[in-house]
């Protein structure tokens, strides 16, 4: 089992859109177990990362799933006709101004794995 990160931003007015979206089509919904389960995801965890005032960086929403194989999970998102990945493509596109069912992105390059 793999934890696969990944980091996108949120545009204006996203936040409330993002949490409309998880509190409609979130975790424990049928459709969205239905639709994790076919893509391989055990676990998610999601958290808003708020830029600092006045930096002018946009916030963040740092998504952390565990995942045997990321690339065939972020391809089910990308290619899938469940009812939930295509809600959550146009969600994403409103929310992050991202594109899931265009190319998919590099998987990311892990530079530390440390554990005790």
């Amino acid at each position: 089992m793999v934890n696969y990160c990944l980091t996108l931003p949120i545009l204006p007015g996203g936040i409330e859109l993002l949490k409309k979206f998880v509190h409609e089509n979130g975790g424990h919904t049928q459709e969205h177990d239905e639709f994790y389960k076919s893509a391989g995801i055990n676990r998610e965890h999601l958290w808003i990362q708020h830029s600092l005032p006045g930096s002018g960086a946009p916030d963040l929403a740092i998504v952390s799933i565990e995942t045997d194989d990321p690339a065939q999970t972020l391809k089910e998102f990308a290619t899938s006709n469940h009812s939930w990945a295509v809600k959550f493509r146009e969600f994403a596109k409103k929310t992050y101004g991202i594109d899931f069912a265009g190319p998919p992105p590099p998987l990311n390059e892990s530079i530390v794995d440390w554990q005790q």
